[in-house]
């Protein structure tokens, strides 16, 4: 897969005319955008640009890869600065599995207090008594005990779970 920095490198010196120009753009040296952009071309197998001392001019290999990736490149750059944007807060939906009762007991009474401190978070929280895959159902996390964990998958004591069992004799 060809790296990030390879592809803009690429992109702004075919939409700037010149290294010189994407070099600017990118805060780089003129020399570190064409060699980036001949790495490029030889993990590619075939030539980007006609080169000459006064004008770099795409070839038609070079026209085809930058219509592929040019709008690729700016949804990218795109989803970066969007992300940049929330400043670092968190965002999205926190899909999170809980025992019932935990659940019930301890977490809905927070939940109000987590709203208000992480306003853009969509809370999917899921009661249920049982075990769940993680990553198979695209949890986020998991409240529980007593079960074994999938090799590389982090997990913390919150507090220990003292459970009473009791029975009568009839």
């Amino acid at each position: 897969m060809e790296s990030f920095g390879s592809i803009e490198c690429f992109v702004r010196s075919a939409e700037g005319g010149s290294f010189a120009e994407a070099a600017r753009h990118l805060s780089l040296t003129p020399a570190a955008v064409g060699k980036s952009v001949a790495k490029l071309e030889v993990r590619l197998g075939v030539r980007l640009f006609q080169r000459s001392t006064r004008r770099l001019a795409l070839t038609e290999a070079g026209k085809l890869f930058l219509a592929e990736v040019s709008g690729s490149l700016t949804t990218i750059q795109n989803a970066v600065a969007n992300l940049a944007s929330a400043e670092g807060r968190p965002v999205g939906t926190l899909k999170v599995s809980m025992g019932t009762v935990f659940g019930n007991r301890y977490v809905v009474p927070l939940l109000g207090a987590f709203m208000a401190r992480f306003p853009d978070i969509s809370p999917d929280w899921h009661f249920d008594n049982r075990q769940v895959d993680l990553i198979g159902q695209g949890f986020d996390a998991a409240i529980g005990g007593g079960f074994e964990l999938p090799q590389g998958v982090v997990a913390r004591k919150l507090t220990p779970a003292h459970r009473v069992l009791v029975a009568s004799p009839a």
